[in-house]
C-alpha cells in the first residue's frame, strides 16, 4: 500500500492539500529560523511513501514540530492511503 501526507483544505479546489516532502527555511528576526511546509502543486510533486509507520510519523512531525510554521487553526496533516486501484498513477 502507498501513502501520501495530506490535510483537508475546504477552500482548495480538491478539498485537500498534499505535502511535497519539502521544507524550506524561513529566516525571522524575532523567532530565528522556522521551516515552511512545501505543498504539492501537482500530482507529480506529491511525496508517496510505501511504509504506513513512516507516513504516520511524518504526519505527526508536521503537526507537532516547533520548528515548522503552520497556522494555529489549520487542519492536521495525516497519512492517507492511496487505494490500490490507483497504483502509481495517483
Amino acid at each position: 500500500m502507498m501513502y501520501v501526507i495530506g490535510r483537508p483544505e475546504p477552500d482548495h479546489r480538491s478539498g485537500c492539500i498534499y505535502w511535497s516532502g519539502a521544507v524550506t527555511i524561513d529566516p525571522d528576526a524575532v523567532a530565528g529560523a522556522t521551516m515552511l511546509i512545501g505543498e504539492a502543486v501537482n500530482r507529480h510533486s506529491v511525496l508517496v511513501l510505501t511504509d504506513a509507520d513512516i507516513a504516520r510519523g511524518l504526519a505527526l512531525w508536521l503537526n507537532t514540530s516547533p520548528a515548522l510554521k503552520r497556522p494555529a487553526l489549520a487542519p492536521l496533516w495525516r497519512a492517507m492511503p492511496i487505494p490500490a486501484e490507483f497504483g502509481s498513477a495517483a
